[in-house]
């Protein structure tokens, strides 16, 4: 995890920007990362709910079942799997999309909701 890191900026910006500085250096603090699954479940749905202008609204329904882990040691310390239904807000910013901010719907224990929608 690096707070740092330029890609946060080109994907983030406002409320969001600031949500993922913040997660990514309590993960560099906590001594955490992320790894992904060897097979990992890769449900990933986005539907466009409205664009106006320079904004817009997305719904994604994701399955997270990347594994937390120590950077030390790489004993993980988390391997929850999760289904989030999701609404964000993008803004576009020197012709780019950003999310400007996320508000978590729902969310499911396992592969479960939205993501065994068809």
């Amino acid at each position: 995890p690096n707070p740092d890191s330029p890609a946060l900026r080109e994907l983030a910006t406002g409320e969001q920007l600031a949500a993922v500085i913040r997660e990514t250096q309590k993960n560099l603090d906590d001594g955490v990362a992320f790894q992904d699954r060897s097979s990992p479940t890769a449900i990933q749905r986005v539907r466009v709910v409205n664009v106006d202008g320079d904004r817009a609204r997305v719904q994604e329904c994701v399955v997270d079942d990347g594994l937390v882990i120590r950077r030390d040691t790489g004993a993980v310390i988390d391997d929850t799997v999760a289904t989030h239904n999701v609404l964000a807000d993008l803004e576009r910013i020197d012709g780019e999309w950003r999310v400007s901010a996320v508000r978590l719907v729902q969310r499911w224990e396992g592969v479960a909701g939205c993501a065994l929608a068809s």
